[in-house]
């Protein structure tokens, strides 16, 4: 071989080395280029950069992770997905195993949830950190259950087409309905439809009043706008004198200020002082709360001392200036998530809000709580209609005019090509009139539920489970409750009984389920076998639930003694064939006598675990299904619906799991 032909084949070879690291380096460059957009919010920007360098090779991981990252933020769920997908498919390593996760996150969010619980499930297979995006996952996998088993609830409000000039094919937020003709608005507006680096566009609010049922333009007589800061999330104080807003140089640094209206005229915007705006976080998105006479300011922020993310907090108002009384609303409300866009209607004093924590259809959900500020009842997601699996957020709701107005995300928006999921619109709503109720004595013979494949609870001797490993084998943990108990025909959803209680009530009816199975038309082996059911249901499963329970709160008192962060989830189950409503605050009821043995177990020791969120107890309360078709619910047949074993092990609470946060 001649050393000329030689020395040609070493300098193709280096010819082509160097077109490979030149390709190398310019998909490198290209991707530095796209972070810096990205963490800038330029996406639009950021995904060109990372499709240049994709060119070069589509197997390029960081690149095709970082565009999925880019188009979730842009809430194009559909092309987020496949470049998850496509980072999942070219990741042998499982270097970007948030990948799975996001794949589920975006397929829960276009209402796929059975995709959506593989992925997860998927994520958390090949996780080993056990922080927050990990618990997350497990939550969101709760989440998908929780749609799947209510995607067909019959919905409590009708969606009605709000009148025309409201809705642009780009963003609209915060609706503040100031009467039945005037609203303000928090909107951003384009002269075409990119957000042009050389040219920021702000979000700004706008009023507009209906006439002849069009929504109009109007002069806004609030000084508030600025040219190089988004302003919105605008809401009046209770007579009207005082406006709050946010005002934010970008979206991760908002500030609350007020304008007061004296002798008729608005004076120059002022921030708030501490405790609302504080350092080192973003405060925004107020709402006021009249109660009595007292008033108060609700609004979200993200500081430290909150439960993580964003929490609503709420502070009294005193001549429209807070006072150092600050309170974050609580457990309640709010959760490791982002809970935002409050309001309070005063009518029935209801606080309500978006969370995108609490089990839903998908990204934010509007829940709500009723109760004075700072002693709520259990929060309820408003169902389907007002929830999609987009994101859903900003309600405000006049409950004695049954209007109320929402922004969303979904589909049906007038975004109608490229990124659909983009834009907010509003929504109008009505309240449906309530189904008709059966009353509370009909109530009484309905707490039936499907018979799942669980076994009853047998009594095994073990050692006492030591440890939280330990204490898995117990689970769950199944407490049963005698038909409408505690506190039979009403529809509170507290009690005052603790579960010992209801239990020793439950016992002391033995009885009369023996005498009911007596008195029965069945033939003498069906009483024997039911009479044996019921024999150990009172003489062991009864009493074996309470010291299953003692044994996991022993190791609970000791895993709390030695700072463990512990959550408790526990499931309710009611009947789908009785009064929703009715059954509802049942399931309630009995989570809250399991709550108050809680308390009061050992003298006490849990109470400042639960004051301080050391102990939480997650609450699933409403396990529905399809009844048994061999379980019945008729008053006629109370040997079955009531006295039946089926009945009897399906009228229970679950403590599914207690994990260490």
């Amino acid at each position: 071989m001649s050393r000329l032909f030689v020395k040609s084949i070493l300098t193709l070879c280096l010819a082509w080395m160097m077109v490979d690291i030149s390709l190398a380096q310019t998909a490198g460059q290209y991707i530095a280029k796209g972070n810096k957009e990205q963490k800038d919010g330029y996406y639009q920007s950021a995904i060109f950069y990372y499709k240049k360098a994709l060119k070069t090779d589509t197997n390029l991981l960081e690149a095709n992770y970082e565009t999925a990252q880019a188009y979730r933020k842009q809430r194009n769920y559909k092309r987020a997905l496949a470049f998850y997908e496509a980072t999942v498919a070219v990741d042998g390593r499982d270097i970007f195993p948030e990948a799975r996760f996001y794949s589920g996150l975006m397929q829960q969010q276009m209402g796929k949830y059975k995709d959506a619980k593989r992925n997860f499930e998927s994520f958390l297979s090949i996780y080993r950190a056990r922080d927050e995006i990990y618990r997350w996952a497990r939550e969101q996998i709760i989440s998908c259950d929780w749609a799947l088993q209510h995607k067909n609830d019959t919905a409590e409000y009708e969606i009605i087409k709000p009148d025309s000039g409201i809705n642009t094919i780009h963003a609209e937020m915060s609706p503040y309905l100031f009467d039945s003709n005037t609203m303000y608005l928090s909107t951003m507006r384009y002269e075409d439809d990119e957000v042009k680096k050389n040219k920021p566009v702000f979000v700004e609010v706008q009023k507009l009043v209906r006439d002849i049922g069009v929504w109009v333009g109007s002069e806004l007589e609030l000084p508030i706008a600025a040219e190089d800061a988004h302003v919105g999330n605008g809401v009046f104080s209770a007579d009207s004198s005082r406006f709050y807003f946010s005002k934010c140089p970008d979206f991760s640094s908002c500030s609350i200020y007020m304008t007061k209206n004296e002798g008729g005229d608005w004076g120059a915007p002022i921030i708030l002082p501490e405790p609302v705006n504080v350092t080192n976080a973003t405060n925004t998105q107020p709402a006021i709360a009249k109660i009595g006479e007292d008033e108060y300011l609700i609004f979200a922020s993200n500081r430290s001392t909150g439960k993580g993310g964003m929490d609503l907090w709420f502070v009294p108002l005193k001549n429209g200036e807070p006072t150092s009384r600050l309170r974050n609303m609580g457990n309640t409300i709010n959760t490791r998530g982002d809970e935002i866009t409050p309001y309070f209607d005063q009518s029935d004093t209801t606080t309500y809000f978006s969370s995108n924590r609490h089990p839903g259809f998908g990204g934010f959900d509007v829940f709500k709580s009723q109760g004075i500020l700072g002693s709520y009842n259990t929060t309820e997601n408003l169902g389907t209609e007002i929830n999609s699996s987009a994101d859903d957020y900003y309600l405000m709701m006049k409950r004695k005019d049954s209007i109320g107005y929402f922004a969303s995300n979904r589909m049906s928006g007038l975004k109608k090509s490229g990124n659909e999921t983009c834009c907010n619109d509003f929504y109008k709503i009505k309240i449906l009139p309530p189904p008709v109720k059966i009353t509370p004595e009909d109530a009484l013979e309905a707490d039936t539920l499907q018979v799942d494949s669980l076994p009853p609870v047998a009594v095994i001797e073990i050692e006492n489970p030591k440890n939280l490993k330990e204490l898995q084998t117990l689970l769950p943990i199944s407490l049963y409750f005698h038909n409408d108990r505690p506190n039979p025909r009403t529809t509170s959803k507290t009690t005052n009984f603790t579960y010992a209680e209801t239990v020793e009530e439950y016992t002391g009816l033995r009885q009369e389920y023996i005498d009911a199975v007596h008195k029965s038309t069945l033939d003498g082996t069906a009483k024997i076998e039911l009479g044996n059911a019921l024999k150990l249901l009172f003489e062991r499963d009864l009493q074996a639930s309470i010291t299953r329970l003692n044994k996991a709160l022993d190791v609970l008192s000791m895993e709390l003694a030695d700072s463990a962060v512990i959550s408790l989830a526990v499931k309710g189950y009611a009947s789908p064939l009785a009064d929703s409503d009715y059954n509802l605050n049942l399931t309630y009821r009995r989570i809250s006598s399991m709550e108050n043995y809680i308390n009061q177990y050992a003298n006490g020791v849990f109470k400042p675990y639960l004051k301080s969120g050391q102990l939480s107890i997650e609450k699933i309360p409403y396990g529905e299904s399809k009844a048994s078709t061999s379980v019945s619910d008729s008053r006629d047949k109370a040997l079955e619906s009531i006295y039946g074993i089926k009945a009897a092990r399906e009228r229970r609470i679950e403590i599914l799991r207690i994990e260490e946060q």
